[in-house]
């Protein structure tokens, strides 16, 4: 596949290694369901929105850890053939490669349980170092690492560089990470995570929503993923312009890792120099159509021409 060298993508994030479980219903507080399948398949956030930019057709470079053990030596391998440039990534003596649980419903619902493992121990001079003598067009982060290489990397990069963070998985709000967002051009929260960095309810409504953007007191790009009702787009936060965006109509097989199939994808927008608008409404597209397959990863059949999944009237162009 060929990738422009001016498509530039930095994703710097974790990599895990998934057990999927397939459930007919999610399970309540304190009770056993019985699996209908199992699926062993490679993700973590940070893996999972560098494979979406690369499957779009950037080139794109993860900086992350492994364990040294055989699954760090499988997720890497999966990376590099999924055209990611996995020079830079380091394995951890001591640590195991990060891990997650999840259960999957028949609706494609999910619950997600997450052991980071090396993906906390990436080492921030490292990433510094780095970002101070190669440039890229995106960086774009999570919060399945450690903060303080999060914050290496924003604060590496020169003013040309976009930069992208999806605060997930949020955990508890600190100064750390609110201190991030003066380094941040684009911020990629769910409604969840919009609402629990503003201090507020999470929002279930749009007026909420504004309310929310408007507390974060951040003058950057907010981008708001809504699931199965689209995206919410803000220009600027500190500023009342809001823009809507339709879900695409999909019936979903597998909703885990579209989160991350939409950020990868945005940052390949915003990579190939597409206006704003434009690259949300493609990362849109693209989230949705990952949902018709099972897997946190973006298929290369999602993005093929004329593919049709399940509940849709035509084809995304």
């Amino acid at each position: 596949m060929n990738r422009p060298a001016d498509r530039c993508v930095c994703v710097v994030g974790s990599v895990n290694v998934d057990t999927t479980y397939r459930v007919t219903a999610l399970p309540d507080s304190g009770e056993t369901v019985l699996a209908s399948g199992k699926m062993i398949a490679p993700g973590g956030k940070g893996a999972n929105q560098a494979v979406a930019a690369a499957m779009m057709g950037s080139a794109v470079t993860f900086l992350g850890c492994t364990g040294e053990d055989a699954e760090g030596d499988l997720a890497v391998g999966l990376l590099a053939g999924r055209g990611v440039d996995v020079s830079q990534m380091r394995s951890v003596a001591g640590a195991a490669t990060g891990s997650a649980v999840l259960i999957v419903d028949d609706h494609g619902e999910n619950v997600i349980i997450v052991d980071p493992g090396a993906n906390q121990r990436i080492d921030a001079a490292a990433i510094r170092r780095h970002l101070s003598n190669t440039p890229y067009q995106v960086i774009l982060a999570q919060l399945e690492i450690n903060l303080d290489a999060v914050a290496a990397a924003f604060e590496s990069v020169p003013a040309s560089t976009t930069v992208v963070l999806n605060p997930a998985p949020i955990g508890m709000v600190t100064t750390s990470l609110r201190s991030l967002l003066q380094h941040t051009d684009v911020l990629v929260p769910n409604r969840v995570e919009l609402g629990q960095l503003a201090g507020r309810p999470t929002p279930v409504n749009v007026d909420a929503m504004d309310a929310c953007v408007a507390a974060l007191g951040y003058a950057g790009t907010v981008v708001v993923t809504l699931g199965r009702d689209g995206v919410a787009l803000y220009p600027r936060a500190d500023r009342p312009d809001r823009f809507l965006v339709d879900p695409v109509q999909v019936t979903p097989v597998d909703t885990t890792g579209a989160g991350d199939v939409f950020c990868g994808a945005l940052a390949h927008g915003l990579a190939a120099g597409q206006d704003l608008g434009g690259a949300v409404r493609r990362a849109n597209e693209v989230a949705a159509l990952s949902t018709t397959f099972v897997g946190a990863q973006l298929a290369a059949v999602a993005l093929s021409e004329g593919h049709r999944p399940p509940g849709t009237s035509a084809p995304v162009p």
